[in-house]
């Protein structure tokens, strides 16, 4: 691992190349649609993001309108698919007892909603989310970005003007700061006395930090994988329990779009993460555009 902390940055390509992904998403799964020749000052601001979707073939022109490709679809895919890893796999570093090793998401369902927020606050949970990120070669730019996707920030932005908001220097500013400012694997290291001899120092290396608090992370992460599994199964039971005898022959099926990711066994899925050096195929297949904007 490095032993100085790196300094990252954000051209304004990258920036337009992370916004893009966004309003792919907004187009495929909210049904957004953006005029060619627009004439709303906030659709204005996006032309270069959708001038670069157009270039590779993840929009095309119908009529006057931008409509997303079948290669668009698979690209917002491949991005729920990505998200959908971050809230499993990546969100529970957040909140980190250096100290103890504990994770506050060892006890995500001992609360209600107000008292997990609560519970968060604690001045002793350390945000690891980006050292695990560069740990595992990911870009941890990404993992900021996926978390201010979760939060809605961008949505949020000047009364729910989104388009504002994926463009925004500020945000686009504190992501930078974020990730600057968080813990790196290369801060995680450290000295501590021999148990059994207290006249030696022990050095206990950044790698050692990591791979325990990457295998810790498995663990728990699996666990609430098969605890959520239980409680909805837990959940259907009630329902077809109290359901009248006239609605228990009706079968209900959930839509699947073309545009979602589904895993039939989460727990089957996730268990590889277990080895603190895995990283799913989907983090390195292609996902944000690169061609130029002329």
């Amino acid at each position: 691992m490095p032993m100085t902390k790196h300094t990252y940055t954000l051209t304004e390509a990258q920036r337009r190349s992370f916004a893009s992904i966004f309003v792919l998403d907004k187009m495929v799964r909210k049904g957004r649609r953006f005029a060619v020749a627009p004439t709303d000052p906030d659709e204005m601001v996006l032309r270069d993001v959708l001038q670069m979707l157009f270039n590779e073939h993840l929009i095309e022109i119908q009529g006057a309108y931008y409509v997303p490709t079948e290669e668009g679809k698979a690209r917002v895919r491949t991005f729920r698919q990505r998200y959908e890893e971050y809230l499993t796999v990546y969100d529970i570093y957040c909140a980190v007892d250096l100290a103890t090793g504990e994770f506050a998401f060892e006890r995500y369902y001992d609360f209600d909603d107000a008292g997990w927020q609560l519970y968060l606050q604690q001045e002793r949970w350390e945000d690891l989310r980006v050292a695990v990120a560069i740990y595992k070669k990911l870009d941890p730019v990404e993992i900021v970005f996926m978390s201010f996707v979760m939060e809605g920030r961008f949505d949020d932005y000047a009364d729910g003007k989104w388009e504002l908001g994926i463009l925004s220097g500020e945000l686009w500013d504190e992501i930078l700061a974020i990730v600057n400012s968080n813990l790196h694997p290369c801060e995680l290291g450290y000295t501590t006395t021999d148990p059994n001899d207290p006249s030696r120092t022990l050095e206990v290396t950044s790698d050692d930090v990591m791979q325990d608090l990457l295998t810790r992370g498995g663990q728990i992460m699996l666990e609430l994988v098969r605890r959520g599994q239980e409680i909805e199964a837990e959940q259907r039971a009630l329902e077809a329990a109290s359901a009248s005898p006239a609605t228990t022959t009706t079968t209900t099926t959930e839509t699947v779009y073309d545009y979602d990711f589904v895993i039939t066994d989460p727990y089957v899925y996730y268990t590889p993460y277990l080895s603190p050096y895995y990283v799913s195929p989907v983090w390195t297949v292609p996902l944000y555009p690169t061609v130029v904007v002329f």
